[in-house]
């Protein structure tokens, strides 16, 4: 499935989207707008800016049928190759540091793989954003350079597969 993230998300016939057996990814419904709004904290606006009004994320982050965060791709970024996406998460401040969002763009990437034809995902990360640095590391992803002074990284989404010539940039530390 290729074009941006709504039309992949328009062609998804299940609600779930995942699980590792902790952490769970559930399509997103206009049911979550008051969760994932009151989700928002200082971090959140440091890091993502205002938001929408009515977010519509790719999938919630769900755990012990709890909402606690979510995660989203998409396309429409100019520094993106024709086959790539990027990827966004945002765990909720109360549920922060134990793992989900590591779990979650697991999980999203395990997804992409099986649903649709996107190659390699990416990540840019503020570089004040020390958790987000980590969850780039924790998933396999490979710093390849900074974008206006943010750290850009890749990962093939079949690992093996194609997309998988991703390589590291020269002259440069692969940690924060």
């Amino acid at each position: 499935m290729r074009g941006g993230w709504a039309s992949a998300k328009l062609g998804w016939m299940t609600e779930w989207l995942g699980s590792d057996g902790v952490v769970q990814l559930r399509r997103s419904t206009p049911d979550d707008v008051p969760v994932l709004v009151a989700g928002r904290d200082a971090e959140f606006s440091r890091f993502l800016g205002e938001g929408s009004d009515q977010p519509d994320p790719t999938a919630c982050i769900v755990v012990e049928d709890g909402v606690v965060g979510w995660v989203d791709f998409d396309h429409d970024r100019s520094w993106l190759e024709p086959d790539e996406v990027n990827l966004g998460y945002h765990v909720f401040a109360p549920h922060r540091r134990r793992g989900y969002a590591t779990r979650a763009v697991l999980l999203l990437m395990e997804h992409l793989a099986r649903h649709t034809d996107w190659r390699v995902a990416t990540l840019l990360i503020h570089p004040d954003n020390a958790r987000s640095l980590a969850v780039a590391q924790h998933t396999g992803f490979v710093r390849v350079d900074d974008l206006d002074g943010n750290p850009y990284w890749k990962k093939p989404i079949r690992p093996g597969g194609a997309g998988g010539g991703v390589t590291a940039r020269s002259g440069g530390s692969d940690g924060p």
